[in-house]
């Protein structure tokens, strides 16, 4: 059943990255991975600005789940590219416990664990600074999550 829903592709877009609250999603991936986020500019198919195509692998597909998690967290009125939140880094985990604003949780789950997700996938070098017409045009959807 998963496999089918992976398999499944649509022409509309994920939800469009725009400029968020990137200073918290860069904390958070250097916090996880010991990396700078910038490592991660136009990595693959999702990482960075932009996103379509099929991601090129573990690092990208977690990158496409971050997207669907701030699209989720827009749908449900939450502003990615102005809310902020405070953390802290406990143990290369991104720890935001403390939040009682519903937003503010939202952001912080979807940047630890894309930061969590990073961390476990492998960067591969190759797939840094991939052009974006080698992403094709098919893509997951976010509902396989």
């Amino acid at each position: 059943m998963l496999l089918k829903k992976v398999l499944h592709t649509s022409k509309v877009p994920v939800s469009p990255r725009t400029k968020r609250g990137l200073l918290e999603l860069a904390g958070a991936i250097k916090c996880s991975t010991g990396r700078s986020a910038l490592a991660y500019m136009m990595y693959g198919c999702y990482c960075g600005l932009g996103g379509q195509g099929w991601p090129r692998d573990r690092a990208d597909w977690c990158c496409h789940k971050h997207d669907c998690c701030y699209g989720e967290a827009e749908l449900r009125g939450c502003y990615t590219h102005t809310d902020k939140y405070q953390w802290k880094c406990e143990d290369k985990t991104a720890e935001c416990d403390d939040l009682e604003d519903r937003c503010e949780k939202l952001l912080c789950k979807c940047d630890r664990e894309a930061a969590k997700c990073l961390r476990k996938a492998p960067f591969i070098r190759r797939y840094a600074l991939w052009p974006d017409f080698l992403c094709g045009c098919e893509q997951p959807t976010c509902n396989i999550y």
